[in-house]
Order: C-alpha cells, then sequence, then structure tokens
C-alpha cells in the first residue's frame, strides 16, 4: 500500500465519483455537476455524479460512509448531514465516519405558497393558518431535513397548527405545492426560483439573514417573527481516514472551479448562496460539528418527530 504521500502524488489516476444524496433536479444536484465538470477540468480525470436519493440523504451518504477512503468516492453534504443524528438512528456516524472536503455554498431557503392560497405575505399567512388548525400543509424534500425544521420552527414561532408532509426531494415538494395538493413549501431557492418568477409560486419569505439579492421585494420571515433564521450548507465529504494530501488535493480543485468568476457567477444568477471563499477541511469539521448540535437544541426544545 502507498503511503499517504505517494497516494496524493498518484491521485488522481482514474474517475472520481460523486454521490447526491437526493433525486435528480434539485438545487444540490444542478450544483454538484457544474462543479463537477470543473473539477474533470482540474484534476483531469472524469468527475461523474450519481444519484443516490431516499431516506432524507440517508441512503447516498451511507453509501459513502461505507466505501474506500481514497478520494474516488466523494459525498455532496448538505444540511440534512447536520440534522440528521438528531432525528434518526443512523448506520454511520456523521462525525467519526466522514471527513469533510471543503464547504462552498449556504443553502437559503424560501417559503413559498400556492398562488391560489388567499395570502401574500407572512401576516396574512400566520393569520390564515391561525382561523384553520391543522388544515394547510406544507411539503419538504425530506422528513427531518432543513425545509421540515423550518416549518417546525414556523409553527413554535407563529403558534400555528400546520400539517408537515415529507418528499424524497426538492422536485417533487414543490411540484405539489405548485399543483396545489400542499399549501406552501420552505423550498430551497435555487429550483423554487423559475417557478415563483413564472407566477406558479408565491414568495412570502426569505429564510436569510439580508433579503436575497434574486428577490429583493421579498422579506425575510425574521422581519415578521424576530430571530427566525436558519442556516444550511453545500459541501463536500470524504470517507474518514482519506489520506489529508488527497482532501488537500479536492479541496484545491473545488475551490479553483467555485472562485472562477464565470462559475460563481452562474450559481449565484441561478439563487445559490456561494461563499466568498470556501472552507478548508478542519474548518468545514468544526462547522459541522457545531451546526449538528444547534440543530439538536432546535429538536429537543421544540420536541420535534418525524410524525
Amino acid at each position: 500500500m502507498l503511503p499517504a504521500f505517494g497516494q496524493a502524488q498518484d491521485f488522481p489516476n482514474k474517475p472520481i465519483k460523486v454521490v447526491v444524496p437526493f433525486v435528480p433536479g434539485g438545487g444540490s444536484d444542478s450544483v454538484a455537476r457544474v462543479i463537477a465538470k470543473g473539477m474533470t477540468e482540474q484534476l483531469g480525470q472524469p468527475v461523474i455524479v450519481e444519484n443516490r436519493g431516499g431516506a432524507n440523504t440517508i441512503i447516498g451518504t451511507e453509501y459513502v460512509a461505507k466505501s474506500a477512503p481514497d478520494g474516488y468516492t466523494l459525498l455532496v453534504c448538505t444540511t440534512a448531514f447536520a440534522t440528521n443524528p438528531s432525528m434518526y438512528k443512523l448506520p454511520f456516524d456523521t462525525v467519526r465516519d466522514f471527513d469533510p472536503v471543503t464547504m462552498y455554498m449556504g443553502a437559503a431557503l424560501v417559503l413559498v405558497v400556492n398562488p391560489n392560497l388567499p395570502v401574500t405575505n407572512m401576516r396574512e399567512l400566520i393569520a390564515l393558518a391561525k382561523t384553520q388548525p391543522g388544515k394547510l400543509t406544507f411539503a419538504s424534500y425530506g422528513a427531518g431535513g432543513p425545509g421540515h425544521l423550518a416549518g417546525e420552527l414556523f409553527k413554535q414561532m407563529a403558534g400555528i397548527d400546520i400539517l408537515h408532509i415529507p418528499y424524497k426531494g426538492s422536485s417533487p415538494s414543490i411540484a405539489d405545492v405548485v399543483s396545489g395538493t400542499a399549501s406552501m413549501s420552505f423550498a430551497v431557492l435555487q429550483p423554487a426560483l423559475p417557478l415563483i418568477q413564472s407566477g406558479r409560486l408565491r414568495p412570502i419569505g426569505v429564510v436569510m439573514s439580508e433579503r436575497a439579492t434574486q428577490l429583493p421585494d421579498v422579506p425575510t420571515i425574521g422581519e415578521t417573527l424576530p430571530g427566525f433564521l436558519i442556516t444550511g450548507f453545500n459541501g463536500f465529504c470524504a470517507p474518514a481516514g482519506t489520506p489529508p494530501a488527497v482532501l488537500a488535493k479536492l479541496n484545491a480543485a473545488i475551490v479553483k472551479v467555485v472562485t472562477t468568476p464565470e462559475i460563481r457567477d452562474q450559481l449565484i444568477k441561478a439563487g445559490n448562496p456561494v461563499l466568498t471563499q470556501p472552507l478548508p477541511p478542519k474548518e468545514f469539521k468544526e462547522f459541522v460539528n457545531i451546526d449538528i448540535e444547534r440543530w439538536r437544541k432546535i429538536v429537543t426544545d421544540g420536541k420535534v418527530t418525524l410524525n
């Protein structure tokens, strides 16, 4: 077996697989494909995206956790990576079984409703929910994920009763709000933006500290419910034990891609909050550990369950 330095010098000498733990078509999937194309150019080997969706990212995440720690199988780790330890009995340990590579993007959510719902702002939505307890529904892209927990926090802070409906990804959850099957959703901004712009979804508030540049007229939810803020992330993780030099090489390639002006502009225009400077492995690991505990407190304080 080659020592770590030798492995890094030789790396990569075959295709790299990037596992997206969602069904195709969502925001994380589309961004991963842009980055994978750039990584192919940077590393000189094909970087192939493979979708392994289901169980709120657990299926794809477990697959990577049990893969060889050689840098050839990577996971697109999102906010569910940090929320799942509080909600599920996992077949892996999020902290122990992964080595973070880099965090390259935040994850902005937007509260959208079906246009036929008779509300145009947060106050009207809260008032309507209070007159119809338990009748309005909110779709999420996975039970226990950030879209679900955002809805649970909304219920707690607004004092309302709305019913959660989980889906297996962003695309089906948004589609059911468009059709009217679900009343609303805390959706990822990037895939929701074209539907908002075409009038098929009505934005009520963004889950950000500031208004989104793509939706300057849409207030933050915190403007109505002070203190309401859920932050998210997108990054790459590798199986634990991946040689540090290999992690460093992967990090350098990804950073080069996402900081290229043309790609950065492309991602931002699509509604993605790309970081000015992606986090290196050590800082990303620290971020994930803190985020896991922050979500655990939200779940515990709100007595949130998967039901």
